[in-house]
Protein backbone atom coordinates (compact mmCIF):
# COMPACT_ATOMS: atom_id res chain seq x y z
CA UNK A 1 0.00 0.00 0.00
CA UNK A 2 1.41 3.29 -0.82
CA UNK A 3 1.98 5.79 1.94
CA UNK A 4 1.58 9.30 3.16
CA UNK A 5 5.07 10.40 5.43
CA UNK A 6 3.81 13.64 7.46
CA UNK A 7 6.67 16.13 8.52
CA UNK A 8 4.97 18.54 11.22
CA UNK A 9 5.97 20.00 14.79
CA UNK A 10 4.74 17.05 17.40
CA UNK A 11 3.13 18.89 19.83
CA UNK A 12 -0.03 18.95 21.58
CA UNK A 13 -0.89 21.98 19.47
CA UNK A 14 -0.89 20.29 16.52
CA UNK A 15 -3.32 16.69 17.69
CA UNK A 16 -5.87 18.23 15.92
CA UNK A 17 -4.57 18.74 12.33
CA UNK A 18 -2.30 15.33 12.32
CA UNK A 19 -5.59 13.99 12.85
CA UNK A 20 -6.88 15.31 9.65
CA UNK A 21 -4.16 14.68 7.81
CA UNK A 22 -4.43 11.12 8.75
CA UNK A 23 -8.05 11.47 7.51
CA UNK A 24 -6.84 12.87 4.24
CA UNK A 25 -4.33 9.94 3.72
CA UNK A 26 -6.55 7.69 4.73
CA UNK A 27 -9.69 9.07 1.92
CA UNK A 28 -6.97 9.40 -0.72
CA UNK A 29 -5.86 5.42 -0.38
CA UNK A 30 -2.48 6.34 1.28
CA UNK A 31 -1.12 4.79 5.09
CA UNK A 32 -0.62 7.51 6.89
CA UNK A 33 3.38 7.24 8.41
CA UNK A 34 4.42 9.67 10.91
CA UNK A 35 8.36 9.57 11.91
CA UNK A 36 7.85 9.44 15.70
CA UNK A 37 5.74 6.50 15.66
CA UNK A 38 8.13 4.39 14.60
CA UNK A 39 9.08 1.72 17.25
CA UNK A 40 11.37 0.01 15.55
CA UNK A 41 15.31 -0.09 16.60
CA UNK A 42 18.29 2.17 15.44
CA UNK A 43 18.68 5.77 14.23
CA UNK A 44 15.47 7.99 13.85
CA UNK A 45 17.29 9.54 10.98
CA UNK A 46 17.96 6.12 9.20
CA UNK A 47 14.22 5.62 9.44
CA UNK A 48 12.61 8.71 8.40
CA UNK A 49 14.95 8.37 5.11
CA UNK A 50 13.98 5.05 4.90
CA UNK A 51 10.24 6.47 5.06
CA UNK A 52 10.20 9.54 2.95
CA UNK A 53 12.16 7.04 0.24
CA UNK A 54 9.54 4.42 0.50
CA UNK A 55 6.36 7.24 0.71
CA UNK A 56 4.27 8.49 -2.45
CA UNK A 57 3.53 11.58 -1.15
CA UNK A 58 5.01 13.85 1.76
CA UNK A 59 2.95 16.32 3.43
CA UNK A 60 4.56 19.16 5.65
CA UNK A 61 3.01 21.73 8.00
CA UNK A 62 5.46 24.42 8.37
CA UNK A 63 3.70 26.28 10.41
CA UNK A 64 6.21 28.21 13.06
CA UNK A 65 8.87 27.36 10.78
CA UNK A 66 9.92 24.35 12.83
CA UNK A 67 13.60 24.03 11.78
CA UNK A 68 13.36 20.00 12.02
CA UNK A 69 10.38 20.43 10.25
CA UNK A 70 12.55 22.48 7.37
CA UNK A 71 15.75 20.07 7.12
CA UNK A 72 13.28 17.02 6.68
CA UNK A 73 11.22 18.63 4.25
CA UNK A 74 15.22 19.41 2.19
CA UNK A 75 15.35 15.51 2.46
CA UNK A 76 12.38 15.20 1.06
CA UNK A 77 12.99 17.52 -1.69
CA UNK A 78 15.94 16.32 -2.72
CA UNK A 79 14.49 12.59 -2.67
CA UNK A 80 11.27 12.87 -4.02
CA UNK A 81 11.30 16.20 -5.65
CA UNK A 82 9.09 18.82 -4.70
CA UNK A 83 6.34 17.58 -6.70
CA UNK A 84 5.88 14.70 -4.56
CA UNK A 85 5.87 17.19 -1.68
CA UNK A 86 2.64 18.88 -0.15
CA UNK A 87 3.25 21.74 1.74
CA UNK A 88 0.38 23.53 4.25
CA UNK A 89 0.68 26.13 6.54
CA UNK A 90 -0.94 28.95 8.87
CA UNK A 91 0.76 31.64 7.50
CA UNK A 92 2.84 33.10 4.40
CA UNK A 93 5.68 35.08 6.21
CA UNK A 94 7.63 36.23 3.10
CA UNK A 95 10.41 36.75 5.57
CA UNK A 96 11.15 33.52 7.14
CA UNK A 97 15.13 32.14 6.87
CA UNK A 98 13.62 29.55 4.62
CA UNK A 99 13.40 30.35 0.76
CA UNK A 100 10.07 28.12 0.27
CA UNK A 101 7.83 30.57 -1.91
CA UNK A 102 8.39 29.53 -4.69
CA UNK A 103 6.33 26.12 -3.94
CA UNK A 104 2.82 25.53 -4.04
CA UNK A 105 1.29 26.39 -0.26
CA UNK A 106 -1.95 25.70 1.23
CA UNK A 107 -2.70 27.82 3.88
CA UNK A 108 -5.29 27.38 6.58
CA UNK A 109 -6.43 29.00 9.86
CA UNK A 110 -6.37 27.19 12.72
CA UNK A 111 -9.90 27.72 13.62
CA UNK A 112 -12.97 25.77 12.52
CA UNK A 113 -13.41 27.03 9.60
CA UNK A 114 -9.49 26.85 8.56
CA UNK A 115 -10.06 23.11 9.68
CA UNK A 116 -12.65 22.42 7.57
CA UNK A 117 -11.14 23.77 4.84
CA UNK A 118 -8.14 21.72 5.47
CA UNK A 119 -10.23 18.47 5.58
CA UNK A 120 -12.04 19.80 2.08
CA UNK A 121 -8.56 20.36 0.14
CA UNK A 122 -6.04 18.20 1.47
CA UNK A 123 -7.00 14.55 0.05
CA UNK A 124 -7.21 15.89 -3.26
CA UNK A 125 -3.59 17.56 -3.06
CA UNK A 126 -1.79 14.60 -1.80
CA UNK A 127 -3.94 12.40 -4.84
CA UNK A 128 -2.65 14.76 -7.02
CA UNK A 129 0.98 14.90 -5.58
CA UNK A 130 1.02 10.77 -5.04
CA UNK A 131 -0.12 10.34 -8.83
CA UNK A 132 3.16 12.61 -10.10
CA UNK A 133 6.04 10.58 -11.87
CA UNK A 134 8.67 9.02 -9.82
CA UNK A 135 10.90 10.00 -12.21
CA UNK A 136 13.16 11.27 -9.96
CA UNK A 137 17.21 10.34 -8.43
CA UNK A 138 18.42 8.38 -6.09
CA UNK A 139 20.82 9.29 -3.64
CA UNK A 140 24.14 8.12 -3.03
CA UNK A 141 24.50 7.55 0.38
CA UNK A 142 27.76 7.30 2.58
CA UNK A 143 27.40 5.87 5.93
CA UNK A 144 29.87 6.90 8.85
CA UNK A 145 31.80 10.06 9.38
CA UNK A 146 34.73 8.67 8.89
CA UNK A 147 34.28 7.38 5.33
CA UNK A 148 33.09 10.43 4.22
CA UNK A 149 36.04 12.28 5.72
CA UNK A 150 38.66 10.14 3.41
CA UNK A 151 36.98 10.64 0.66
CA UNK A 152 36.74 14.42 1.13
CA UNK A 153 40.39 14.21 1.56
CA UNK A 154 40.67 11.83 -1.63
CA UNK A 155 39.26 14.34 -3.83
CA UNK A 156 40.92 17.36 -2.29
CA UNK A 157 43.92 15.91 -2.98
CA UNK A 158 43.26 14.43 -6.31
CA UNK A 159 42.55 18.15 -7.20
CA UNK A 160 46.15 19.93 -5.47
CA UNK A 161 47.90 16.70 -7.54
CA UNK A 162 46.51 18.16 -10.61
CA UNK A 163 47.43 21.50 -9.58
CA UNK A 164 51.17 20.60 -9.52
CA UNK A 165 50.71 20.51 -13.23
CA UNK A 166 48.19 23.65 -13.38
CA UNK A 167 47.28 26.14 -10.11
CA UNK A 168 44.02 26.10 -8.93
CA UNK A 169 42.48 29.28 -9.89
CA UNK A 170 39.06 29.66 -10.97
CA UNK A 171 38.36 26.69 -8.47
CA UNK A 172 35.59 27.56 -5.41
CA UNK A 173 34.91 25.04 -2.57
CA UNK A 174 32.07 26.05 -0.85
CA UNK A 175 31.33 24.60 2.82
CA UNK A 176 28.55 24.99 5.22
CA UNK A 177 29.82 23.67 8.62
CA UNK A 178 29.95 24.61 12.42
CA UNK A 179 32.87 25.98 12.26
CA UNK A 180 34.91 24.05 9.57
CA UNK A 181 37.99 22.26 8.40
CA UNK A 182 40.55 25.42 9.49
CA UNK A 183 39.55 25.35 12.34
CA UNK A 184 40.42 22.05 13.58
CA UNK A 185 43.84 21.40 15.61
CA UNK A 186 46.92 18.97 16.56
CA UNK A 187 46.10 18.41 19.61
CA UNK A 188 42.40 18.71 20.56
CA UNK A 189 41.37 16.04 22.66
CA UNK A 190 39.54 13.25 20.53
CA UNK A 191 35.92 12.83 19.97
CA UNK A 192 34.74 9.39 21.89
CA UNK A 193 32.58 8.05 19.11
CA UNK A 194 35.51 9.31 16.48
CA UNK A 195 38.82 8.20 17.65
CA UNK A 196 42.35 8.81 17.01
CA UNK A 197 41.71 7.67 12.94
CA UNK A 198 39.06 10.20 12.68
CA UNK A 199 40.90 12.76 14.11
CA UNK A 200 43.49 12.09 11.92
CA UNK A 201 41.73 11.84 9.15
CA UNK A 202 40.19 15.64 9.99
CA UNK A 203 43.49 16.94 10.27
CA UNK A 204 44.49 15.26 6.90
CA UNK A 205 41.21 17.20 5.62
CA UNK A 206 42.13 20.43 7.25
CA UNK A 207 46.04 20.02 5.58
CA UNK A 208 44.46 19.37 2.27
CA UNK A 209 41.93 21.84 2.25
CA UNK A 210 44.96 24.31 2.80
CA UNK A 211 47.40 22.70 0.04
CA UNK A 212 44.26 23.82 -1.71
CA UNK A 213 43.96 27.44 -0.99
CA UNK A 214 47.73 27.65 -1.00
CA UNK A 215 47.51 27.06 -4.83
CA UNK A 216 44.93 29.55 -5.89
CA UNK A 217 41.63 27.60 -4.69
CA UNK A 218 38.79 29.97 -3.04
CA UNK A 219 37.27 29.11 -0.20
CA UNK A 220 33.60 30.17 0.18
CA UNK A 221 32.48 29.24 3.39
CA UNK A 222 29.05 29.49 5.95
CA UNK A 223 29.53 29.13 9.40
CA UNK A 224 26.70 27.82 11.70
CA UNK A 225 28.97 27.85 15.01
CA UNK A 226 27.50 25.75 18.05
CA UNK A 227 25.85 27.98 21.02
CA UNK A 228 23.55 25.77 22.70
CA UNK A 229 25.04 22.20 24.32
CA UNK A 230 23.23 19.28 25.77
CA UNK A 231 25.99 18.30 28.30
CA UNK A 232 26.38 20.75 31.48
CA UNK A 233 29.98 21.63 29.76
CA UNK A 234 30.96 22.63 26.34
CA UNK A 235 33.35 20.31 24.86
CA UNK A 236 37.15 21.26 24.86
CA UNK A 237 37.92 20.52 21.36
CA UNK A 238 34.86 22.49 20.34
CA UNK A 239 36.30 25.48 22.47
CA UNK A 240 39.98 24.86 20.35
CA UNK A 241 37.78 24.99 17.47
CA UNK A 242 36.25 28.40 18.77
CA UNK A 243 39.77 29.76 19.94
CA UNK A 244 41.60 29.13 16.42
CA UNK A 245 38.56 29.98 14.31
CA UNK A 246 39.15 33.31 15.91
CA UNK A 247 42.92 33.71 15.57
CA UNK A 248 42.42 32.61 11.76
CA UNK A 249 39.81 35.30 11.09
CA UNK A 250 41.48 38.16 13.65
CA UNK A 251 45.19 37.28 11.84
CA UNK A 252 46.57 37.44 15.47
CA UNK A 253 50.41 37.82 15.47
CA UNK A 254 51.14 34.91 18.04
CA UNK A 255 50.19 32.01 15.31
CA UNK A 256 51.80 29.26 14.59
CA UNK A 257 52.47 29.56 10.85
CA UNK A 258 52.11 32.95 10.61
CA UNK A 259 52.73 33.72 7.24
CA UNK A 260 50.94 30.63 5.93
CA UNK A 261 48.29 31.35 7.87
CA UNK A 262 47.49 34.90 6.25
CA UNK A 263 48.55 33.21 2.59
CA UNK A 264 45.50 30.70 3.30
CA UNK A 265 43.05 33.73 4.81
CA UNK A 266 43.34 35.86 1.87
CA UNK A 267 41.79 32.82 -0.42
CA UNK A 268 38.63 32.55 2.07
CA UNK A 269 35.09 34.49 2.49
CA UNK A 270 33.36 34.17 5.63
CA UNK A 271 30.26 34.31 6.36
CA UNK A 272 27.86 33.52 9.35
CA UNK A 273 24.61 32.08 10.17
CA UNK A 274 21.83 30.98 12.74
CA UNK A 275 19.86 29.33 10.76
CA UNK A 276 20.33 25.25 10.63
CA UNK A 277 21.55 23.74 7.67
CA UNK A 278 22.97 20.36 6.17
CA UNK A 279 26.86 20.64 6.14
CA UNK A 280 27.95 20.79 2.91
CA UNK A 281 31.05 20.37 1.63
CA UNK A 282 31.26 21.33 -2.47
CA UNK A 283 34.46 20.57 -4.15
CA UNK A 284 34.11 23.07 -7.64
CA UNK A 285 31.69 21.55 -9.97
CA UNK A 286 32.71 18.11 -9.41
CA UNK A 287 31.58 16.51 -6.23
CA UNK A 288 29.24 17.90 -3.31
CA UNK A 289 29.11 16.22 0.10
CA UNK A 290 25.92 16.89 2.29
CA UNK A 291 25.61 15.76 5.64
CA UNK A 292 22.68 14.89 7.01
CA UNK A 293 21.92 14.43 10.84
CA UNK A 294 19.26 15.96 12.74
CA UNK A 295 19.40 18.86 15.61
CA UNK A 296 21.61 16.98 18.46
CA UNK A 297 23.49 14.34 16.70
CA UNK A 298 27.65 14.78 15.52
CA UNK A 299 29.18 14.75 12.69
CA UNK A 300 27.98 13.29 9.41
CA UNK A 301 26.87 9.80 10.23
CA UNK A 302 24.91 9.73 6.67
CA UNK A 303 26.13 11.58 3.93
CA UNK A 304 24.60 12.36 0.72
CA UNK A 305 27.00 12.18 -2.07
CA UNK A 306 26.24 14.18 -5.30
CA UNK A 307 28.13 14.41 -9.11
CA UNK A 308 25.34 14.47 -11.13
CA UNK A 309 26.25 18.23 -13.04
CA UNK A 310 22.73 19.23 -12.74
CA UNK A 311 22.19 18.36 -9.33
CA UNK A 312 25.61 20.10 -8.30
CA UNK A 313 24.54 23.41 -9.99
CA UNK A 314 21.29 23.44 -8.38
CA UNK A 315 23.49 22.99 -5.09
CA UNK A 316 25.74 25.51 -6.02
CA UNK A 317 22.92 27.90 -7.10
CA UNK A 318 21.40 27.33 -3.47
CA UNK A 319 24.54 27.95 -1.34
CA UNK A 320 25.64 31.16 -3.33
CA UNK A 321 22.23 32.41 -2.64
CA UNK A 322 22.56 31.60 1.01
CA UNK A 323 25.66 32.62 1.48
CA UNK A 324 24.58 36.15 0.03
CA UNK A 325 21.76 36.27 2.08
CA UNK A 326 23.64 35.54 5.33
CA UNK A 327 26.11 38.55 4.30
CA UNK A 328 23.21 40.38 3.83
CA UNK A 329 21.93 39.35 7.56
CA UNK A 330 25.08 39.90 9.11
CA UNK A 331 25.77 43.58 8.33
CA UNK A 332 22.19 44.14 9.11
CA UNK A 333 21.83 42.43 12.55
CA UNK A 334 25.49 43.71 13.32
CA UNK A 335 26.04 47.83 12.22
CA UNK A 336 28.00 49.02 10.95
CA UNK A 337 31.34 46.98 10.96
CA UNK A 338 29.68 43.47 10.77
CA UNK A 339 32.91 41.76 11.52
CA UNK A 340 32.61 37.99 11.44
CA UNK A 341 35.57 37.76 13.79
CA UNK A 342 33.73 40.08 16.38
CA UNK A 343 30.48 37.99 15.96
CA UNK A 344 31.97 34.83 15.98
CA UNK A 345 33.80 35.56 19.64
CA UNK A 346 30.14 37.01 20.82
CA UNK A 347 28.59 33.48 19.99
CA UNK A 348 31.75 31.97 21.63
CA UNK A 349 31.05 33.72 24.83
CA UNK A 350 27.28 33.19 24.77
CA UNK A 351 27.80 29.66 25.20
CA UNK A 352 30.17 29.82 27.67
CA UNK A 353 27.96 32.30 29.82
CA UNK A 354 25.42 29.52 29.10
CA UNK A 355 27.58 27.02 29.95
CA UNK A 356 28.55 29.39 33.78
CA UNK A 357 24.92 29.44 34.38
CA UNK A 358 24.11 25.81 33.75
CA UNK A 359 26.81 24.81 36.48
CA UNK A 360 25.74 27.22 38.93
CA UNK A 361 22.07 26.41 38.19
CA UNK A 362 23.36 22.60 39.76
CA UNK A 363 25.32 24.52 42.26
CA UNK A 364 22.10 25.31 43.67
CA UNK A 365 21.02 23.42 46.72
CA UNK A 366 17.99 21.45 46.83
Amino acid sequence: MKTCFSIMPFSDGFRDIDRIIREAANSAGLKYVRGDLSKRPGSILTQIIKEIKHAAVVVADISGHNPNVFYELGIAHQILGPERVVLITQSVNEKQPYDVHQFRQLVYSHNEEGRTKLRDELPGRLLEAANTSDDHENWQVIRGRLVRTKMIVKDLKKLTKQADRKRCNGVVIRIVASLGSLAITDNEPLDAKGGSEYLHCLIEERDALRSALLRGALLKAVINPPRRFAQSSIPERVIMRYQRMIELLEGCRNMTGNEEDREVMKQCEFTLSPVPMPNLFIIDDTIAYEGMKRCGEGGFEMTHWETDKDELRQLIEGFDRFFEDSKRDMMHTHHPDGQIATQLRAFFEEARAMEKGHKQSNDIPA
